[in-house]
């Protein structure tokens, strides 16, 4: 995909007005005990440039950590549809700033709000949190994990009950 000059000018002053928030005041140990390091405007260029189709329009785009949304608010900024980025990250912190976040650039584009549930609590690892999006996502969840037990009176784990009680 090739990006304008312009294009990666509003990528730049988006990045820039939201980089302040985009930790959620979280220290540098906080974060890297989560694995939370952001991608730079520089590396999100080279990702979209990568792409081999000319327009972001009517493409599904999934960042599989997304974080506080760069990647995902750049592709909007680049031509995505709002109704076509869905986002998935482990810390309810970062779900909720990149939800935020990418309304912000949905209002500034004069673009549809992005539904809550295209950018949810989920574990990267877990295919299931990577192919499961809609308004009936924690309920999917739930299942998910009681159907991972296989038993015959299945129960969430303390963990998976702690992990639900974040997702919304």
């Amino acid at each position: 995909m090739i990006i304008t000059e312009e294009v990666k000018q509003k990528i730049l002053e988006e990045y820039e007005a939201f980089k302040d928030a985009m930790y959620t005041n979280k220290s540098r140990e906080e974060r890297e005990e989560l694995g939370q390091f952001f991608t730079p405007p520089d590396v999100t260029f080279e990702m979209l440039a990568l792409l081999k189709e000319d327009t972001l329009a009517g493409k599904k785009i999934l960042d599989p950590t997304s974080g506080s949304g760069n990647l995902l608010a750049a592709c909007l900024i680049a031509g995505a549809d709002s109704d076509k980025v869905f986002g998935n990250d482990y810390d309810p912190r970062m779900v909720k700033a990149c939800r935020d976040r990418l309304n912000k650039v949905c209002d500034m584009l004069g673009k549809p709000h992005i539904k809550d549930w295209q950018i949810h609590r989920g574990d990267a690892t877990d295919a299931f949190c990577l192919t499961e999006f809609g308004p009936d996502y924690k309920q999917k969840l739930e299942q998910h994990y009681l159907d991972e037990q296989n038993s015959l009176f299945p129960m969430l784990t303390k963990a998976q009950e702690e992990f639900l009680k974040e997702v919304d």
